[in-house]
């Protein structure tokens, strides 16, 4: 595959993709493109953010409402936990408890703990505890096998 950039003076960025067909290449790099341009609606104080996959830490639901966390605040979203969960399976979201998502880019380390089940330490020194019906899932998902 041959890669040009060109420097031109215009309003907006734009990428052009050619080719003779599309092949699996073509669609792993469509697919890549698509995910960088996904973005979540969140509320805080009446203002409406658009937080990317990287900045939530983890979602969590807490009396039918679901609160994004991110390093320094926390947001409210009308999606579902299912919902960013698949929309952002790629960007390492896993569920982890029947009311949380976690984002594993922002997972420092693991501690097994009693009941099988996990304590997830965050980038942020937040801790959450991964019940052991999702466990093993976790650790499947890590490469960790016992």
């Amino acid at each position: 595959m041959k890669i040009t950039v060109e420097h031109v003076d215009c309003e907006e960025n734009e990428i052009v993709l050619r080719c003779k067909y599309i092949d699996d290449e073509m669609l792993e790099v469509l697919s890549i493109l698509k995910e960088q341009t996904l973005k979540l609606p969140a509320k805080m104080d009446g203002n409406v953010t658009m937080l990317t996959p990287q900045e939530i830490l983890y979602a969590d639901a807490v009396d039918n409402k679901i609160f994004l966390y991110t390093r320094d605040s926390v947001y409210e979203t009308s999606e579902t936990l299912q919902l960013i969960e698949s929309k952002f399976i790629n960007f390492g979201f896993l569920r982890i408890g029947k009311s949380q998502v976690v984002n594993l880019q922002h997972v420092r380390n693991l501690k097994n703990l009693f009941n099988s089940r996990v304590e997830l330490t965050l980038n942020n020194n937040e801790k959450l505890i991964v019940s052991r019906h999702y466990a093993q899932l976790l650790k499947n998902r890590l490469g960790l096998y016992d």
